[in-house]
């Protein structure tokens, strides 16, 4: 039995490993809004991080998992980054007019005309 084999289609419980990781994140958030700092979050005396620290290294692994077996499932490295730029780029380009002309009217003194 192979690797391979347990990462076929949706069902491999990716989804379920990040949701737990993006949890532990908010957890650790709200430790450091609630009480000021995040010195009093329950793993930190016991393993010596936070959750938090946990979650982001569990999405790195995750990533360059997914990454990876995407990368091995191309053709070529070209056709790798060109599907990579078309599955990024057009989210950042959204993401980037929404925050620069739609937040950014909200949270700037300047008048319309100048901004």
């Amino acid at each position: 039995m192979k690797l391979s084999n347990f990462t076929q289609g949706r069902d491999n419980n990716f989804n379920l490993i990040r949701i737990v990781a993006a949890l532990a994140v908010l957890i650790t958030h709200s430790f450091a809004l609630a009480i000021g700092t995040g010195a009093a979050e329950p793993f930190r005396g016991s393993l010596g991080m936070t959750m938090g620290s946990i979650a982001v290294d569990v999405f790195f692994v995750t990533s360059g998992f997914l990454v990876t077996a995407s990368l091995l499932t191309r053709e070529s490295v070209l056709e790798f980054l060109w599907a990579r730029i078309l599955r990024i780029f057009p989210a950042l380009l959204i993401m980037l007019v929404v925050t620069v002309f739609g937040l950014g009217l909200f949270f700037t003194s300047w008048p319309l005309s100048s901004y």
